[in-house]
């Protein structure tokens, strides 16, 4: 699961809490304990959190009649257009492959909740849902809502594509639910498996969309990192600043001592803040070296011992294991698909 302080649009729970009348449940016992009122679900500025967005889906499966389906059910109302900008850029990508890619960059910006991961060193390749960090008893529904938004998505993509070529390996041990599934969406299941994966046919990754318009991704892409910066704008104040700087300096390999000097304050003070934020100088180095080295393997087409060199590894072994262990897959994987010239991906 996403970071439950994660803020996020209403609108989620705005159709949840519409939905629930269908299933006796009213607003008010959805929004039970979470700090909310039905009126701050349709303010335009209003934001809430995953943990209120988890704890109200908590309240309705509390309330509501026990049986699968219901996260399939309320699934449908998530149409691509229900999700603003971020839809349109999935929609508008070239491929299928560059459309999840967009998808894991901007997913904070979207109602998703599990934490999307492709996974193209298997064969065939599988987006990854991770679902942990979440209460047991939501787990089925929030799965079911994923896997219909997957399928809302792809009948707008590829109109003729069945989903039964889709197969569903999951954590889930329900013989209902995976009938639920295969009755409603066509996908089959795989229950009692290590992991929550949509396992997906090769050669879809790289089947073109129909409606991919160079233009108007960019547009799209461009108001998704517009919005994405001014969502992290609570990254707290020195850490941020760090940030800034070490990127600005990274080709001169800086140290916390001259980080601290540009920034106008001791060493002693500035370890001291970052901890207090919860983070070091070794860590914002390190994802800034690492974020570099992604885009360097993503656009300049260099080889990783290059980039490795380039953001300041001595050997590329350590770039390689600090790289997949930030990423979940290998800088070599990376730049074997940014043949294929499409977004960069980023977990």
């Amino acid at each position: 699961m996403q970071n439950a302080s994660l803020k996020r649009s209403p609108g989620s729970i705005r159709i949840l809490c519409e939905e629930a009348a269908k299933y006796g449940v009213t607003p008010e016992q959805c929004l039970e304990d979470t700090g909310l009122v039905t009126f701050d679900l349709y303010q335009n500025e209003a934001t809430v959190t995953l943990g209120q967005e988890v704890a109200a889906i908590e309240n309705f499966i509390k309330y509501a009649p026990d049986r699968p389906g219901m996260g399939i059910e309320i699934g449908r109302r998530y149409r691509p257009e229900v999700f603003g900008i971020w839809g349109y850029a999935i929609l508008s990508s070239p491929t299928l492959r560059a459309g999840l890619k967009t998808a894991i960059d901007f997913a904070n910006l979207s109602f998703v909740i599990a934490r999307l991961r492709l996974n193209e060193l298997e064969d065939p390749p599988a987006l990854n849902l991770d679902i942990s960090g979440l209460p047991k008893s939501v787990e089925s529904f929030v799965l079911e809502r994923h896997l219909t938004v997957v399928s809302n998505f792809t009948s707008q993509f590829l109109p003729r594509f069945s989903m039964s070529r889709v197969v569903f390996e999951t954590t889930l041990d329900n013989p209902a639910v995976a009938s639920a599934i295969k009755t409603e969406l066509g996908i089959s299941v795989t229950l009692s498996c290590r992991r929550n994966s949509i396992i997906l046919p090769q050669k879809l990754l790289d089947m073109p969309l129909p409606q991919h318009n160079p233009a108007t991704m960019e547009n799209c892409l461009r108001q998704c990192r517009s919005l994405l910066n001014l969502e992290n704008s609570d990254i707290p104040e020195m850490t941020a600043q760090v940030r800034e700087a070490t990127l600005l300096e990274i080709n001169n390999d800086p140290t916390i001592v001259s980080i601290a000097s540009k920034l106008g304050t001791s060493e002693r003070t500035l370890r001291r803040r970052l901890a207090k934020e919860g983070t070091s100088f070794r860590k914002i180095q390190t994802e800034a070296k690492l974020a570099i080295g992604h885009e360097l393997l993503s656009t300049a087409g260099l080889d990783v011992s290059t980039v490795a060199w380039r953001t300041g590894y001595s050997e590329p072994s350590s770039f390689v294991r600090a790289f997949t262990k930030k990423y979940g897959y290998s800088p070599g994987s990376l730049k074997h698909s940014s043949r294929y010239g499409d977004n960069k991906l980023t977990c």
